[in-house]
């Protein structure tokens, strides 16, 4: 398939589940060659995934790919390459950050992390020390 008749009928699928594409030049101090931008945003209420015109084809493919990585598609029909393009922008996206540990009450002890040294040992980290700033 045509790169072209691909990010055609990605478009395609975004819209049959309410999802605008819109292409956009964007301004070039925040998307370039090596780091393009866009995706999958609400506007007004509605989702819209943004693209920046100025981007390759490959580019805008993986932009449209990755944001309908994280939609629902089971109930749209795609012909297989579509849902194969998804499919690989869906493994390369990276998975969401754990949320952060809640931090300890005043006085509770802290656990450290550890890590392994040379040999494998674990080893704990030294703690941070304890000091009352004055202000002179």
């Amino acid at each position: 398939m045509e790169l072209s008749r691909l990010l055609d009928e990605l478009t395609l699928a975004a819209n049959r589940v309410g999802i605008a594409v819109r292409m956009e030049a964007f301004d070039p101090h925040l998307s370039d060659a090596r780091n393009p931008r866009g995706g999958l945003c609400t506007v007004l209420g509605r989702r819209v995934i943004l693209v920046d015109a100025n981007a390759s084809l490959p580019d805008r493919i993986a932009t449209v790919a990755a944001a309908l990585a994280r939609v629902d598609l089971e109930s749209v029909f795609l012909p297989p390459i579509v849902r194969a393009t998804i499919g690989a922008h869906a493994r390369g996206a990276r998975p969401p950050a754990p949320a952060p540990a809640p931090a300890p009450a005043p006085g509770e002890p802290v656990r450290l992390p550890t890590r392994h040294g040379k040999r494998g040992k674990a080893s704990t980290l030294l703690p941070l020390a304890r000091t009352k700033w004055r202000d002179s």
